[in-house]
């Protein structure tokens, strides 16, 4: 969430009491208990190893705002159902929500399992969600990047030998054991037979197709009804822009039509719904929560590059 979907990365140090109380007082109240016990959910930390949680431009503490107060809302079931009726999927009595989620399984055999950040499960259904709030852009395959002088891979999918590990194919990670081009061909219009340059997935693709290649990994393993949605901070933002650009209407074109639904809402929106479709009993904690959330992105706008 901080820069892209991430991969496990350790707090050099842990949370402390301290750390806490300043984490908590960013968090909006009804969401709290979705981040107990404190001291083993997962933060997410920077480059520095050092965590951002209690910062108002948080993308970490948006997202438990939000799905953190759904998870234990008494409309839950409700809520999730209006949202499975926009994407196409069947209404549900039992949907779960889990935060900072990793597969068990580890179906896409990654050396280091990446983090959703919400994810909504049913008997019936799964819906992932990426949630943006002042992140720059989606994060971009590291592959080519400059390693020990070299590059593991020259951002051209085709055959090509990796001068770290003398290992051949198409994709460094591939050839790595990684098995995104095992589900991108269901999910895309890109065979994984087929050379592509460049490849599709070496810019900020990337992101999108490792959560649509999870979401469907997961869906069919379980057989669920899957779905992936866009949660983002509407307003000044470069994610909100970017989802209003050519360049992703171009993305959306790569997409395998019906497969698996691909979604954008922004968090204005999914308040927005959540409070149309609650209890009357839940009405109060859903209009704070519109009024907290509004608050936040309304004091990051000046301050966030866009």
């Amino acid at each position: 969430m901080t820069s892209h979907t991430r991969h496990i990365r350790e707090l050099k140090h842990p949370i402390t009491p301290s750390d806490w109380r300043r984490i908590r007082a960013n968090l909006f109240p009804a969401a709290i208990s979705a981040v107990e016990p404190w001291q083993a959910f997962p933060w997410h930390s920077n480059s520095r190893g050092s965590f951002d949680t209690h910062q108002p431009h948080s993308s970490q503490a948006l997202a438990i705002d939000v799905f953190g107060t759904l998870q234990s809302a008494q409309s839950r079931n409700a809520i999730l159902n209006a949202l499975a009726e926009q994407l196409g999927l069947p209404d549900s009595q039992d949907w779960q929500v889990s935060l900072e989620w990793l597969d068990p399984d580890n179906l896409l055999a990654e050396p280091r399992r990446s983090q959703i950040d919400a994810v909504a499960r049913s008997a019936e259904n799964l819906i992932f969600f990426e949630c943006k709030f002042t992140e720059q852009s989606a994060g971009a395959c590291t592959q080519p990047n400059l390693r020990r002088g070299v590059r593991q891979c020259n951002s051209n999918y085709e055959l090509q030998t990796n001068p770290i590990n003398s290992k051949t194919a198409r994709c460094a990670l591939t050839a790595k054991g990684i098995r995104y081009w095992e589900h991108i061909p269901e999910i895309f219009t890109f065979g994984a037979d087929q050379d592509h340059t460049p490849c599709p997935f070496a810019g900020s693709w990337y992101q999108w197709m490792r959560n649509l290649v999870q979401c469907n990994a997961v869906s069919r393993h379980y057989n669920l009804r899957p779905a992936f949605v866009v949660v983002y901070a509407d307003g000044l933002f470069a994610v909100a822009k970017e989802i209003r650009s050519p360049a992703w209407q171009r993305f959306l074109s790569t997409l395998r039509p019906r497969h698996l639904p691909l979604a954008t809402l922004s968090y204005q929106e999914l308040v927005a719904l959540a409070k149309q479709n609650s209890a009357p009993q839940e009405m109060a904690t859903w209009q704070a929560l519109e009024e907290w959330v509004n608050r936040k992105i309304k004091s990051v706008v000046g301050s966030t590059p866009v």
